[in-house]
Parts: C-alpha cells; sequence; structure tokens
C-alpha cells in the first residue's frame, strides 16, 4: 500500500533532480558584471554562449583545472545518484513486494548524492574564490560573484538530505 510519506518522498525527489539538472545544465555558476556568465560547462555572453567541448572555447576561468575537473565529476555523481535514486523510487512505490523495503537504499544513494552535490559547491567555492577572486556574496566588489546556478546546486544538496530523511523514516515504518 503507497502511503503519503513515500508519495511525499517522490514529490521531494523530483524537485531534488529538478534542481540538479538545471544547476548542472545552466551557465550560470559565476557570474560577472559585463553581462557575461560561466557554468560549468559553457560561457555566455549576452546572447551567444561557447562550450567547452568546442575547439574555440575560451573562458576567464581556466577549465581544464584539477578542482574544477573534480567539480563536473562530482556534479554528475551527484545527478546520476539522484536519478538512479527516483527510479528506484518509482518502481518501489508502483510495485511493492511483500518483504521488499527499498528505501533505504534510495536514503543511501540521496546521502551520497548530498555529499557528492555538497563537496562539489564546497569545492567549487572556496577554489573560485581562492583563485578567481569570484565574490561569495551577491555583490560584484571584485567584479563576479557565485551565480544562482551554484546556488541551485547547493539547494539539490540540501533537499536530497532531506528526501534521506523521508526514506529512512519511511523504511522505519515499514518494520514497525
Amino acid at each position: 500500500m503507497t502511503t503519503c510519506c513515500s508519495v511525499f518522498g517522490l514529490v521531494l525527489l523530483v524537485l531534488t533532480n529538478l534542481a540538479a539538472i538545471i544547476s548542472f545544465a545552466t551557465p550560470f555558476w559565476i557570474e560577472y558584471q559585463s553581462w557575461e556568465s560561466q557554468g560549468l560547462w559553457a560561457k555566455c555572453k549576452s546572447d551567444a554562449c561557447s562550450w567547452v567541448f568546442q575547439e574555440t572555447f575560451t573562458s576567464n576561468v581556466d577549465v581544464k583545472k584539477e578542482w574544477w575537473i573534480a567539480v563536473q565529476g562530482l556534479t554528475c555523481f551527484g545527478l546520476a545518484l539522484g536519478l538512479f535514486s527516483m527510479l528506484l523510487a518509482t518502481i518501489a512505490l508502483c510495485c511493492e513486494c511483500k518483504g521488499c523495503n527499498a528505501n533505504h537504499a534510495i536514503a543511501g544513494l540521496l546521502v551520497m548524492a548530498f555529499l557528492s552535490l555538497g563537496v562539489a559547491a564546497v569545492v567549487f567555492g572556496v577554489c573560485s574564490n581562492r583563485d578567481y577572486n569570484v565574490n561569495l556574496e551577491m555583490s560584484y566588489d571584485h567584479g563576479s560573484r557565485l551565480g544562482w546556478s551554484f546556488w541551485l546546486d547547493c539547494g539539490a544538496g540540501g533537499l536530497a538530505l532531506i528526501t534521506s530523511f523521508i526514506y529512512i523514516i519511511e523504511g522505519r515504518g515499514k518494520y514497525a
């Protein structure tokens, strides 16, 4: 039988994945005063974007630095964990079997997604501030600041942790 807690957990899981996908794909991790922005995969100036996969890609940030590649990898891993946990949660919601409890596995995947997205955000924030003087606040004191995509990644990590708690509670309820 589907419980209110499992439906609420799935809704939060969808929101978590939506936030992680938008954060991952959008080029607003660093915003510059000159109407430029830099994401994990692209740099945009007004209405034109260039992608890291293009040979003509130029950026204010060295996207070949180890920490930048680590942030890309960690966000990819966190997103993959979130998507896999949503697949598992959907299957568990639709195909309930007696004696099975996928809730703790979903919660474990979400805790790992929280750690991956959270570490990526911390590394990005610290290293971009140290190497490129990116402002951690919402002002352009140094010509650039962390953009909304970065903060959305932080929110996705927080939502992953909250959703994991929902699935832990739901999993304990099945054994009570």
